[in-house]
């Protein structure tokens, strides 16, 4: 009989911390998820923050800031003038043409949703580097070479979200 007593006082103490640890564990889940919740709150906001002063205020130069598909479709023709795929993926060449009366400085292309490559069947690949801002002079253009690792046939570039249809009569194999 005192067995049977002492048998059942650890099943009841071992249920009660299990119960306890579950609480605990519930608790330190809830506190550890609210601060990740926050910190990633904090870096969205910073950025937000960072892009918002970045557009509304004055560079130096003067230059007209874009990072958004609107006002990169609105301000800059995109031709891609050529890709070549060699050992590391695809070399894609493309012009850029400002048609304003200032400077464009097209920032944040090393975000992956500001730079990519699909092929032919809809696939995606991200920048292989990440690049830094591109300035195109007023009334000028300028070339730039973005690299992208080599995955099926390249049918579309988009920047910013805007799309830029590749011709196979520019891909140089």
């Amino acid at each position: 009989m005192k067995k049977l007593i002492f048998v059942l006082g650890l099943l009841i103490a071992g249920v009660s911390y299990s119960e306890e640890k579950s609480a605990v564990t519930e608790v330190v889940s809830s506190v550890v998820s609210g601060v990740v919740s926050t910190g990633k709150n904090v870096l969205k906001g910073v950025k937000e923050g960072v892009d918002t002063g970045r557009k509304e205020g004055k560079s130096i130069d003067e230059a007209f800031i874009i990072c958004d598909k609107e006002q990169f479709e609105e301000n800059v023709k995109t031709e891609v003038l050529s890709v070549t795929k060699d050992e590391t993926g695809y070399k894609v060449t493309v012009g850029l043409r400002n048609e304003t009366d200032q400077m464009i400085r097209l920032t944040n292309l090393n975000e992956k949703k500001s730079l990519q490559l699909l092929d032919s069947d809809g696939f995606a690949v991200f920048a292989q580097e990440g690049y830094k801002d591109i300035d195109i002079p007023k009334k000028s253009a300028v070339k730039s070479v973005f690299r992208f690792p080599a995955d099926g046939k390249p049918a579309i570039l988009k920047i910013y979200e805007s799309e830029v249809k590749i011709s196979d009569d520019k891909i140089n194999k």
